[in-house]
């Protein structure tokens, strides 16, 4: 237990020394974006994710190291060969950020390629020919779950995860939960300390994320929370309870899937997004007639009963929701 507090430990303190600089460098670089849910529109450091993932790689040599001292080397290779494909995914990521927003990877483009992080684990994952939902086992064809199933949970999981966001704090908020939801059924296995580390990094970058927000979190973050939960869910066997833990992340997908005709016949007028429409005393309100993210619908919900809704508001509502949802997940499958 001391090896995953003092590495989630080293991880959270390189966040708090770290975060401030990459701050002023982003300014001064210009990797900043406006915070549309802001009267003034305030320039934000972007692509903080960065900090989080370096200080995550950091956390895990640190676990390694005494994993090793300790003579722990069956944890070592899977820890090691899950920070591989983490590495790849966070890669592209960041790549996709630093090239400007809207500017990086086509939409297409970015989901197939994140089917390349799958390979550091597919030697690992031939033999297997069963899944397991809801206690029972399904036996599938040949080579179906590594080759099949598995490129397909990795693009669903890191792409579903950045849909939804926009809103200070939320990402890093609903990646907290998730990953301390998954970290109860993980516990014990040698996944614990892996998701304990990148547990550390989000509640150090919740600080500089929290409203009103000093940096983003970029795509670089996004993808990085779901690859976290793609690696643990199909390296694991924990795909039931990974597919509930992300129910948010696909209801949003659910809810933007119904935009793809609709934006490829006004692709060059209309690009929706999750954030609300700035009224003059700074209030929200969904942007759009249609709904077009779960956030549009806690926009409406939280102006009915209040009669005003802010950003904090969505993100409070959003997030009590998530943690409720995930403690009925641990309360009936825990």
């Amino acid at each position: 237990m001391y090896e995953i507090l003092v590495s989630g430990l080293v991880s959270f303190l390189l966040i708090m020394v770290l975060m401030p600089w990459w701050i002023r460098r982003a300014h001064r670089k210009g990797l900043v974006g406006r915070d549309m849910n802001k009267k003034a529109k305030p320039k934000v450091a972007e692509t903080g994710g960065v900090v989080v993932f370096i200080s995550f790689i950091i956390g895990v040599i640190v676990l390694s190291a005494i994993n090793y001292l300790s003579e722990q080397y069956t944890d070592m290779i899977i820890i090691m060969i899950s920070l591989f494909s983490i590495s790849i995914i966070t890669l592209i990521a960041y790549i996709d950020d630093v090239s400007g927003w809207k500017k990086g990877f086509v939409r297409w483009k970015k989901p197939l390629i994140t089917i390349t992080a799958v390979i550091p684990l597919l030697p690992f994952m031939l033999a297997r020919d069963t899944i397991t939902i809801l206690g029972n086992v399904i036996t599938l064809p040949y080579l179906f779950y590594p080759l099949v199933m598995v490129p397909i949970g990795f693009v669903v999981a890191t792409n579903a995860v950045n849909l939804l966001g926009g809103f200070n704090g939320i990402e890093a908020g609903l990646g907290t939960i998730g990953f301390a939801t998954l970290l109860w059924f993980a516990w014990g296995t040698p996944f614990a300390s892996f998701i304990m580390i990148a547990i550390a990094c989000m509640l150090g970058f919740l600080w500089f994320n929290r409203y009103p927000s000093r940096v983003f979190p970029g795509d670089t973050l996004t993808y990085f929370i779901g690859g976290m939960f793609a690696i643990v869910a199909v390296f694991g066997y924990f795909q039931t309870v990974t597919i509930l833990i992300m129910a948010p992340y696909i209801l949003e997908g659910i809810i933007k899937s119904r935009e793809i005709h609709y934006i490829w016949r006004n692709k060059r007028i209309f690009k929706p997004e999750c954030f609300g429409k700035v009224q003059r005393d700074g209030s929200l309100k969904a942007p759009y007639p249609q709904t077009w993210s779960t956030t549009h619908i806690a926009m409406r919900l939280i102006r009915r009963i209040k009669g005003k809704c802010y950003e904090n508001d969505v993100t409070f509502l959003m997030l009590g929701l998530y943690a409720i949802w995930c403690l009925i997940i641990i309360i009936f499958l825990g």
